[in-house]
């Protein structure tokens, strides 16, 4: 049973997203996703969406404000219900931690997933996913039955505009201009823990249970 509120921290590409998806399968957790709730607004072409558009398909960071707010109503909802939560993709600056911290009667702690940059590249490069079902896919790790096409509905997969190998490259940029500060952070208050992700999720997620026991 996980008693604490977790936030997911580290590069793109290294797991977070699969490894929150995992343990919400086997643990009484929910998985909060900015990047989710992002490309599903994206794919509805709400106002929010056709903005945040423009800057994720050059890899750059929506401004904190809405961000926040975003996260802000999801973690409000999940509170109302007492139900615990992994936060993947958020904060991302010390300016979203602080708005974090100043949230009432939110206790959780900080993961860092790390991996050598080529893994990180080989993962990022080789996502594919469904533009109608969203289903998520790896061309080497979870290929589809038939190559680029979808297993639920049998529509072409297409890559995202921020892993082509430019936007990548911009992502990793970012983030340890903006994001990497907050490991240390997370680490001076005795928050933070550390995990290797070049393993399964499987591994990963028994590592981080592991550890907060």
């Amino acid at each position: 049973m996980i008693k604490k509120n977790l936030v997911f921290m580290g590069q793109p590409g290294v797991g977070k997203g699969t490894v929150a998806s995992f343990l919400t399968k086997i643990c009484d957790i929910k998985h909060v996703s900015t990047g989710s709730i992002f490309r599903e607004e994206i794919a509805n072409k709400t106002p929010l969406g056709l903005e945040v558009e423009k800057i994720v398909t050059t890899g750059g960071y929506v401004p904190d404000s809405i961000t926040n707010s975003i996260v802000q109503k999801a973690i409000l909802e999940l509170q109302a219900q007492n139900q615990k939560f992994i936060l993947d993709g958020y904060p991302r600056t010390l300016e979203q931690a602080k708005f974090l911290k100043s949230m009432e009667n939110l206790d959780f702690l900080t993961v860092e997933l790390f991996a050598p940059e080529n893994v990180i590249l080989e993962r990022l490069s080789g996502r594919r996913s469904c533009p109608k079902c969203k289903k998520g896919y790896h061309v080497k790790f979870h290929p589809p039955k038939v190559q680029g096409i979808c297993d639920v509905d049998s529509e072409p997969l297409i890559m995202r505009k921020d892993d082509q190998p430019d936007a990548i490259k911009d992502r990793l940029e970012i983030y340890n201009e903006k994001t990497k500060p907050l490991i240390n952070y997370y680490d001076s208050q005795g928050i933070l823990i550390k995990i290797e992700s070049s393993q399964t999720p499987e591994s990963i997620a028994q590592k981080i249970l592991e550890k907060i026991q």
